[in-house]
């Protein structure tokens, strides 16, 4: 689960600003939003929703949870651009980006996080604690220099392998544009151990951040062969007044144009079949017949309505592009219950209907409570800001201040009453985050408006 993440000198962000899912003990409400940390006395929140004006910087923050990921999984060929640092400074560029995330694995919080500027590495650090007392598992500077610290051999001495394997590792080139960590995603989880193995797992996949309109790749092939998640999809759809009772397949066979077998074998190692020509964002794929290389079957999702005791089915992509956007974070919500998981959600509210939204959000937070799942979004949705669907804790509001940086600011920071409507406390401006708009007269001039136009009578 994610403990925290900082960032500081990136886009409109220039000091450190800090998200954190750690609970405030002075609120009692919502009490199964909470998972423990450990034997701690502590616990973390399952949600957390980030409102601000338009440029505020919500999603620059997603961006910077992306751009640390990226880093870390993708090789030094991918990276063409260095950091996009924070510009209104008098000498820009100058100093560092920073970013870190803090998470919490078995009853251990991880700490892993590094220093950059332009495409050069200063530093790294991955380091391992249950409080604020934290051990060095590893650091790494300017020059690709890796040092191991004591945490191998104290805090994480189960792991009799960890040291040995790290240094190993370190005696490896690591190049000025490369994260260590990077390097190490490069070994197989049998070689890391359990330690690094499970750091990078979290980092790479447990973390999933999603750009507005994500869609799914695999969701045709999950839904033909898992029977629990089309139920769950089905009855979901029904459920929400989609007028979707059931979901279907369609299958036709087509003959094999001359380039398509070496085409689709060309990407397996890239792709697994089966490969669609429309990306991830048709209700269609296509795939090599397996019994006959000579044939091409065409798969297309259908959603069946009832009308009068009728079926008919239709083409999913004619659904609505709301209704085809939730069935796409359904496995999300249908995640089995031991995965742990982080998902990151920029403009949630996009093409989604207000109680649509919130429904999603409730569902994630009172599913299987205790299970170690988290939901971070954007919007602008105030439909959202209810007492009775998130804890204080668990809203977050982006504003930039005079300087043009953005700061974050948790709702539970304010002064206020259990029964507060907090909507229209921030409509109002009570919490900022909100435009504000100047005096429009001058723009009306430009325009050459006419104020004493009367309409032609004519």
């Amino acid at each position: 689960m994610l403990v925290s993440f900082s960032v500081s000198n990136f886009r409109s962000f220039g000091d450190e600003a800090t998200l954190t899912m750690v609970a405030s003990n002075k609120l009692t409400d919502h009490s199964g939003h909470r998972v423990p940390i450990g034997d701690t006395g502590q616990y973390l929140v399952r949600s957390a929703v980030l409102y601000g004006a338009n440029a505020s910087g919500k999603s620059n923050f997603v961006r910077a949870m992306q751009f640390a990921q990226a880093l870390i999984t993708r090789p030094q060929a991918d990276r063409q651009q260095g950091v996009d640092f924070f510009r209104f400074r008098s000498a820009p560029g100058q100093e560092p980006s920073s970013f870190e995330f803090r998470f919490l694995i078995g009853s251990r919080i991880f700490a892993y996080g590094f220093d950059i500027r332009g495409h050069t590495v200063l530093s790294e650090w991955l380091t391992v604690g249950k409080s604020d007392d934290h051990q060095v598992i590893f650091e790494r500077d300017q020059l690709g220099k890796v040092e191991i610290g004591t945490a191998t051999t104290r805090e994480l001495s189960d792991d009799k392998s960890l040291r040995l394997t790290l240094t190993a590792i370190a005696k490896l080139s690591v190049k000025p544009k490369q994260l260590f960590l990077n390097l190490l995603t490069s070994f197989p989880e049998e070689i890391l151990g359990e330690t690094l193995a499970s750091v990078i797992r979290w980092l790479t996949r447990d973390l999933l951040i999603l750009d507005p309109n994500p869609r799914a790749c695999d969701l045709n092939e999950r839904l033909e062969h898992d029977e629990r998640f089309r139920q769950f999809a089905a009855q979901f759809l029904d459920r929400v007044d989609t007028g979707i009772r059931d979901l279907d397949f369609e299958r036709t066979s087509r003959e094999c144009r001359d380039y398509e077998p070496d085409y689709l074998s060309a990407r397996e190692g890239d792709f697994k079949p089966p490969w669609s020509y429309l990306g991830c964002a048709g209700d269609t794929d296509e795939f090599l017949d397996p019994e006959d290389p000579t044939k091409v079957i065409v798969r297309r999702l259908l959603s069946a309505h009832s009308v009068r005791q009728g079926r008919y089915p239709l083409p999913f992509s004619e659904e609505s592009d709301g209704t085809q956007q939730l069935l796409h974070y359904l496995p999300i919500l249908s995640a089995p219950v031991d995965q742990s998981m982080v998902v990151v959600i920029d403009e949630l509210d996009r093409s989604l209907h207000p109680l649509l939204c919130e429904e999603l959000i409730r569902f994630f937070s009172e599913n299987c409570q205790g299970a170690r799942k988290q939901l971070i979004v954007t919007t602008h949705e105030v439909q959202l800001l209810n007492q009775n669907l998130l804890r204080r804790d668990e809203y977050w509001f982006v504003e930039k201040d005079e300087t043009q940086q953005s700061r974050l600011v948790s709702l539970s920071d304010f002064n206020i009453r259990n029964d507060l409507q907090i909507r229209k406390g921030y409509l109002q401006g009570r919490f900022g985050a909100i435009p504000v708009f100047g005096n429009t007269d001058e723009l009306h001039h430009l325009l050459n408006c006419s104020s004493g136009a009367t309409p032609d009578a004519s």
